[in-house]
């Protein structure tokens, strides 16, 4: 639980354990090193006066063999005597002159050799004995110099090799170990804190790629913890403060984009009109004004439009209010087939009208005129764009009950399994086939769907047996 504590805190225990560690790890190591001392003390070493020991045994050699050691022959004998590997010696002449030997030269002269022989000479930190060699009348012939220090000495140069790195090791462990303790902690302390951290950049990173769905899953009482903490609250608020402002900017859209998508229809009629006017239907007075009121009219309707720019939004946010007249179904599905008809431009699409409703029944209709105008354009509108050239599109009105049914099929692509569960979707744009540049925000048929259930009524899309796409809906 140390990286939850407070970062002071952190510090002051590892830095308490990088010391307390290390002492016990020294502590180990030098008990160690005693150990592996008396172990290898006479299996590898040899003691201090080990080769002081080996002068009596030398000497009794000497005295044996007298002024046979002066034939440099003998040094072959002489070496496996003395311990060559720990002692220097040198076998010299009645002049001082030597015969053979090992070291470097001891004594100069045969009057310095005399007043030495039997005498122990020190020179810095090495020792030197002088061993005198008589003949066989007691008359001195020789001598014999050993040179050797007072220290342990190892029993072959491979375990010098290994136990002197050794005792290093031992030696400096104490800094060794505040070194590797120091950096183990470290790395602990860095890890504690390189957590939350990392956690930070990459939810900076995520705000700065507008991604406010994330959480910082952090928690610890100290400074790092109520930082994290801090940035989860300040990203909440700042995701609320930016959905607020992304709602308000995509109901603004929504808005423009269904007005956009609203005022095609009455323009395109227009259009139609002021096109045929210009190739010269207006000569005939009954056609002018027929034509002129029917621009006219979307002209009006384009302007009620305008006024309804917060119309998707209030589909939503509140009751809007049915007005029923009574509408003559045969005239008014007669006219808008023929309004239908100057929207197919040149496509040459041919539109069918079947009205199957029986002679005694009335012809009259309780219903949102409005409305319905407003549903019927917004999917015929939809059928003349996916109807190819000199296709068709068939409206078919029908007694349903007490309702009236209306079913449009167009003979251009049918819906796919996509289209059929979320055709009526706000903004839904099918397979890309719809865009904005064409005034098509979604909106159209969830206008539609909104309007129809509304007025209590229902709606479906399916794909005909025949062929063809077909949205039907009951008022």
């Amino acid at each position: 639980m140390l990286e939850k504590k407070p970062l002071r805190t952190q510090f002051r225990i590892i830095f308490i354990l990088i010391i307390v560690t290390s002492i016990m790890a020294t502590i180990v190591t030098y008990c160690t090193g005693f150990v592996i001392y008396g172990i290898i003390q006479y299996k590898k070493m040899y003691p201090s006066n080990y080769y002081e020991k080996k002068i009596p045994d030398i000497k009794n050699y000497i005295r044996k063999y007298g002024i046979v050691i002066l034939n440099p022959k003998e040094k072959i004998s002489l070496d496996k005597v003395i311990p060559t590997q720990g002692m220097k010696y040198q076998v010299l002449d009645e002049n001082a002159h030597i015969i053979y030997g090992t070291g470097y030269k001891i004594i100069n002269s045969k009057e310095e050799l005399y007043t030495k022989i039997n005498t122990d000479i020190s020179i810095g930190n090495e020792y030197i004995k002088i061993i005198h060699i008589l003949d066989s009348e007691g008359k001195a012939a020789g001598a014999v110099s050993l040179s050797y220090t007072l220290k342990n000495h190892y029993m072959s140069s491979l375990d010098k090799i290994w136990i002197i790195p050794l005792y290093i090791v031992i030696i400096f462990s104490p800094f060794i170990y505040i070194a590797v303790f120091t950096g183990v902690f470290s790395k602990k302390f860095e890890r504690n804190i390189s957590k939350p951290v990392n956690m930070l950049i990459d939810a900076s990173k995520k705000i700065e790629q507008k991604d406010l769905d994330f959480n910082i899953d952090y928690s610890a009482d100290n400074e790092l913890g109520k930082l994290c903490q801090g940035f989860n609250e300040m990203k909440s608020e700042l995701k609320d403060s930016l959905r607020a402002q992304w709602r308000i900017e995509q109901e603004r859209q929504e808005m423009v984009e269904a007005l956009a998508h609203d005022l095609k229809t009455p323009f395109s009629i227009i259009k139609g009109y002021v096109e045929s006017l210009l190739d010269g239907n207006y000569k005939e007075e009954q056609k002018l004004i027929k034509y002129l009121n029917v621009i006219d009219e979307n002209t009006n309707r384009g302007s009620e439009l305008i006024k309804e720019m917060l119309y998707a939004a209030e589909l939503e946010s509140q009751d809007i209010e049915i007005c029923t007249t009574e509408l003559d179904i045969y005239s008014f599905m007669k006219r808008k087939k023929e309004n239908y008809e100057m929207l197919r431009g040149d496509k040459n699409i041919e539109f069918k009208l079947n009205i199957n409703i029986e002679k005694n029944d009335k012809k009259t209709y309780s219903v949102d005129a409005y409305k319905l105008e407003r549903i019927l354009d917004n999917i015929i509108f939809n059928s003349i764009r996916y109807t190819p050239e000199n296709g068709q599109i068939t409206i078919n009105v029908d007694k349903y009950y007490e309702s009236i049914k209306f079913t449009i099929q167009n003979t251009g692509k049918e819906f796919s399994s996509k289209d059929l569960s979320s055709l009526f979707n706000k903004f839904y744009k099918g397979d890309g086939s719809r865009n904005s540049k064409n005034g098509n925000a979604g909106l159209g048929l969830y206008i539609v769907k909104k309007l129809v259930e509304i007025q209590g009524g229902s709606i479906r899309a399916f794909n005909s047996e025949s062929g063809g796409a077909c949205i039907e809906f009951v008022l």
